[in-house]
């Protein structure tokens, strides 16, 4: 699964990754990929469920986590910073991936993504972040946010020093949106 990634991370997708290749920068002969997947399609989906595992598991500690920053966006975009940097080439295939052709690895990362935002609101709903209203117009503005963020997390990758603008940037577009959301829909 590193190998993939690596050589993902170069690509432009998955559907341009070969077995042969695959098998030749993992140092495996290509028919011990079988042993462990049925194609390449079930690598990608693979791939992304871990990603996405890993992404809802450490952004729910992260929300948690009051002690690192009285701002849940601070803690939770500044986790994601870090959690890109540490995962630069998972993250930058995932965000191809979610932005590419359609393929049963862009489905899977769609559906983790909106668990993740099912996450996202009942956590934020516990801690009394969030003003009432409807739950899919919530869900709905959870996934612009999340869009969103995931563009400033990449511009991050491109360029760390742009770390605290991007966090304000990141909680200013949350106020945005949130201030919209209830001017649309008022409780």
């Amino acid at each position: 699964m590193d190998a993939a990634v690596r050589l993902l991370a170069r690509q432009q997708g998955a559907e341009a990754l070969s077995l042969r290749e695959l098998a030749r920068e993992a140092g495996l002969n290509h028919n011990t990929f079988y042993r462990h997947f049925e194609n390449l399609t079930a690598l990608e989906t693979a791939l992304m469920d871990e990603f996405t595992q890993r992404l809802r598991e450490g952004t729910s500690r992260a929300r948690a986590d009051v002690s690192a920053h009285p701002s849940v966006v601070h803690r939770v975009v500044g986790w994601l910073f870090d959690f890109a940097a540490a995962h630069r080439e998972p993250f930058l295939v995932a965000y191809r991936t979610l932005h590419g052709p359609p393929s049963e690895g862009r489905e899977r990362l769609n559906a983790c993504l909106d668990e993740l935002r099912r996450d996202m609101l009942r956590e934020q709903r516990e801690m009394g972040l969030l003003p009432p209203g409807p739950d899919e117009v919530w869900l709905r503005v959870l996934g612009v946010y999340g869009r969103a963020v995931y563009g400033l997390v990449v511009r991050f990758l491109e360029d760390p020093r742009q770390r605290e603008a991007l966090l304000a940037e990141s909680a200013e577009l949350l106020a945005i949106i949130v201030t919209g959301t209830r001017a649309i829909h008022p409780t």
